[in-house]
């Protein structure tokens, strides 16, 4: 009996130590980075911020250039968000076919997309570009570039 509750409180701390590990993977800023961002969007001197809605970077992940400006801020949630942020009015625009275990385009303007939606196991994310105003308003980051962006998170998961 002692043993069977030993056992049985030894997979308790495993179970609670695997799953902690993989809250911690997952809330990690390994996820997506800097460099990986410089990398996508050949923009240099790219920088991690820290969260601060009041700023702009109301994301879990939050990127700016050297002089503060956002670019990219990546939300992270479970995957019940998705199916939140996909029939909230105005956010669908088309899916994404092959990427994560589902995928959207979401607002824009114009032609310009500025957000993608994805779901992978039993996270739900979101990458959502700024606006370049300098540039005459267009996102600092394509679809495209979000896409491969998103297929680094997901690799990394």
């Amino acid at each position: 009996m002692i043993k069977k509750i030993f056992l049985s409180g030894v997979l308790i701390v495993l179970v609670s130590f695997i799953a902690g590990a993989e809250a911690l993977a997952l809330d990690s800023k390994e996820l997506l980075t800097a460099q990986d961002i410089e990398e996508v969007t050949g923009i240099q001197e790219i920088k991690s911020v820290p969260k601060n809605p009041q700023m702009g970077a109301g994301g879990d992940l939050n990127f700016a250039q050297q002089d503060g400006t956002i670019i990219l801020i990546a939300m992270i949630q479970d995957s019940s968000m998705y199916d939140i942020w996909k029939n909230q009015e105005g956010y669908f625009h088309a899916s994404v076919p092959d990427l994560g275990d589902e995928a959207f385009e979401g607002p824009g303007f114009g032609e310009h997309r500025y957000i993608l939606f994805f779901r992978k196991g039993k996270k739900a994310f979101s990458l959502s570009s700024f606006f370049n105003m300098g540039a005459g308003g267009v996102p600092y980051l394509s679809q495209d570039q979000l896409r491969q962006l998103a297929n680094i998170i997901i690799s990394r998961l």
